[in-house]
């Protein structure tokens, strides 16, 4: 006998937009081929505003959806532009280093250099306030730009990689758990995941957060060996460790690594 499973529903996009602010903001509205219950909105640099929802949801529930979450919306999209708009590469500019300020200065190297010719080249100062791109000579502005930016995402993910690992280490001896490996995550919506393997993956940006954000990521990926889900339980586990985990829940989902390179 054949069973017969029953056909995917395929997945609905629409091009919408909405009023917010006195402005029309254009959004993708995709409904769920599954049996979604809650409404996502996730906003990204590169793909704007995107709406996920339950298939059975009216447009007007969707609207007063969004309309309650304007504040959140026109905050996290001025925040987009004015990093696209004010941060710039060839240049240097200020950025962000487990939630302080850092400079960053781009220098050419002088052209008698007897190393005018290695690759670039990334120093932290001593005050840990502000980094150095070293760059060889004579580059065109597009150039510069996309050279320093490469250089500086591989600085942030060495820096990444020597702290969370750190901190991985310091609260698996406090909880008593240890990952079975430990990686570094590019995912423009995830801070962290924990595999059924026991394996930890933790985003690279998460370097840019200060340090009781980055804490409670690690915790809750840590917590994740003990409770490989979401149930009271594993809040028991949080909870233990971080006491104010839900203000910094909170605080986390007004981040979003999409925002941050």
């Amino acid at each position: 006998m054949r069973i017969r499973l029953p056909k995917r529903r395929p997945i609905s996009r629409e091009q919408c937009s909405i009023r917010i602010g006195g402005e029309d903001i254009s959004y993708t509205l995709q409904r769920s081929t599954r049996r979604r219950r809650t409404i996502q909105i996730q906003l990204d640099p590169e793909s704007g505003l995107k709406v996920l929802i339950p298939h059975t949801l009216s447009d007007s529930e969707v609207e007063e959806f969004l309309l309650k979450r304007s504040d959140w919306i026109l905050k996290h999209r001025t925040d987009i532009q004015a990093s696209n708009d004010q941060f710039n590469w060839a240049e240097g500019g200020t950025m962000q280093l487990r939630g302080n300020p850092i400079q960053v200065v781009v220098e050419e190297r002088d052209v008698n250099d007897v190393g005018r010719d290695l690759p670039p080249t990334v120093v932290k100062s001593l005050e840990g306030e502000m980094v150095t791109v070293i760059i060889p000579p004579g580059m065109t502005p597009e150039e510069k730009s996309n050279i320093v930016k490469k250089w500086m995402m591989e600085w942030y993910r060495q820096e990444a990689w020597d702290y969370l690992k750190a901190r991985v280490a310091d609260y698996g001896n406090v909880m008593g758990v240890k990952p079975s490996q430990l990686k570094l995550s590019n995912a423009k919506k995830r801070w962290g995941s924990c595999s059924g393997k026991r394996s930890i993956n933790l985003n690279w940006r998460l370097i840019m957060l200060n340090d009781q954000l980055i804490d409670y990521v690690v915790v809750h990926e840590l917590a994740h060996l003990i409770e490989l889900n979401h149930s009271p339980g594993f809040w028991d586990v949080v909870e233990r460790v971080l006491p104010d985990h839900q203000g910094l829940r909170q605080q986390l989902r007004q981040q979003s690594p999409s925002t941050l390179g």
